[in-house]
């Protein structure tokens, strides 16, 4: 099994009958370890350049070919992230300068080592809703699911204890929590009490429950195909939805056409648009900004291709938005309290909606 990433492919062999998501799961945990090691998408050059401490977290992640921990803020406190003088220091001696921080780290907690100071203690989370969804031809939402993540950056001093609680906990389902949660008070009184990590991590993933959902679009994109003499016309019209008075943003659908498709033609009045023909025929419009009171734009593409009536295209758009500040799930922090700890707790939070798995048929 395997995944690209960039122009590496990271690949995972198995000698047993293993469920496929968790060695995929696996891959993609590594892809995104390797980012925040590195501060860059990985690369031939990048994983030579830091080789002792890819090592050092593979032999971490994996012991005798079982899965140990994939946990960031777990794997920061075992291997330090490198930086330019031990790479010297290392190329120089042949020796790590890494040193193993369990030593430091709380029985209770390993997750969290001991004795940490910051000069400001700072807490900050990030709601992100992110809608699934399948539109028909006329506008109506066939599918519709919210999902959404609870990230994290924590700079606080000492062993805090933090409980947080959300308006609509109740109404959440499929919640997976970072190991710091304590699991049987969510069960007992839906709180989410936690000792966080330093630094960032996700506290926690969640399924907003259907009964719950009101299905509001912060973005209605409306998509119709025809036959023409010699080929095909698509239309996509996008407009403002419900975002409670936000902008939404990085607006960006993709239209893939018929694989025969020659001779394209474009025509929009707003955003840019590109044409790509190396692989699959397509076209991907992208808008800055749409605003609630902006009236509706229309892509309009028409191609030739050599049998309109056999096509092979998905006749579907697939789209992508941000709408910062708006939380399509109603979900908030109603309160974020500080235990065992007597210093002034400085906290923030931030809410945003995007496009998941966004499609529009025609």
């Amino acid at each position: 099994m395997h995944i690209q990433r960039g122009d590496l492919t990271y690949t995972a062999v198995v000698s047993t009958e293993v469920a496929p998501l968790e060695i995929l799961e696996l891959l993609e945990s590594i892809s995104t370890l390797l980012y925040e090691y590195t501060g860059q998408v990985a690369t031939e050059l990048t994983i030579k350049e830091n080789f002792v401490c890819v090592y050092q977290l593979l032999s971490e992640m994996i012991d005798s070919g079982r899965v140990v921990t994939t946990d960031t803020s777990v794997l920061r406190g075992l291997v330090p992230v490198p930086s330019l003088m031990g790479r010297v220091i290392e190329n120089v001696s042949g020796f790590s300068t890494n040193t193993l921080a369990n030593s430091t780290a709380s029985h209770d907690a390993p997750w969290r080592a001991r004795n940490i100071r910051h000069t400001s203690n700072q807490f900050f989370v990030d709601i992100v809703d992110r809608i699934d969804a399948i539109i028909d031809t006329t506008g109506t939402c066939v599918s519709y699911d919210i999902l959404g993540d609870i990230t994290c950056k924590s700079r606080l001093s000492g062993m805090p204890h933090l409980v947080m609680t959300l308006n609509r906990a109740r109404e959440l389902d499929d919640v997976a929590f970072h190991p710091c949660v304590v699991r049987r008070t969510w069960d007992a009184e839906r709180m989410i009490a936690f000792v966080p990590p330093d630094g960032p991590f996700k506290l926690a993933s969640y399924h907003m429950a259907t009964q719950a959902l009101s299905r509001s679009m912060p973005l209605r994109v409306l998509g119709e195909a025809r036959c023409t003499e010699n080929g095909m016309t698509v239309c996509v019209t996008v407009e403002p939805g419900e975002t409670g008075s936000r902008s939404v943003e990085n607006i960006r659908i993709r239209v893939p056409l018929d694989s025969r498709a020659y001779n394209i033609g474009v025509q929009c009045k707003s955003g840019t648009h590109m044409v790509t023909t190396s692989r699959r025929p397509q076209v991907e419009w992208t808008l800055d900004e749409i605003r609630p009171s902006d009236s509706a734009i229309r892509l309009v593409i028409q191609y030739s291709t050599r049998n309109a009536v056999q096509s092979d295209s998905t006749n579907a758009a697939f789209v992508t938005f941000e709408v910062p500040g708006y939380s399509v799930s109603s979900i908030k922090v109603d309160a974020l309290r500080l235990l065992r700890e007597s210093y002034k707790l400085f906290k923030g939070v931030r809410y945003s909606t995007v496009a998941g798995s966004f499609q529009v048929r025609f």
